[in-house]
């Protein structure tokens, strides 16, 4: 699964099939990890829970 820089990030997605995380301003058309088109959640996190990572850890791909 790919790594979320602690830096704040403009967005964090996440895809939904097979987990990979990143950070960018719009989601990719193909996934980097399992190089299929896939749908990214956007998974940034907007509460002080998770500034750290700018990402949220509760939200998951579903399966």
């Amino acid at each position: 699964m790919g790594e979320i820089n602690a830096r704040t990030p403009e967005n964090a997605w996440k895809c939904s099939n097979c987990g990979y995380g990143l950070q960018a301003p719009t989601p990719p058309a193909a996934c980097p990890s399992c190089g299929k088109r896939c749908e990214f959640l956007n998974v940034t996190c907007y509460t002080p829970d998770c500034a750290e990572t700018g990402a949220d850890p509760r939200l998951k791909p579903a399966k």
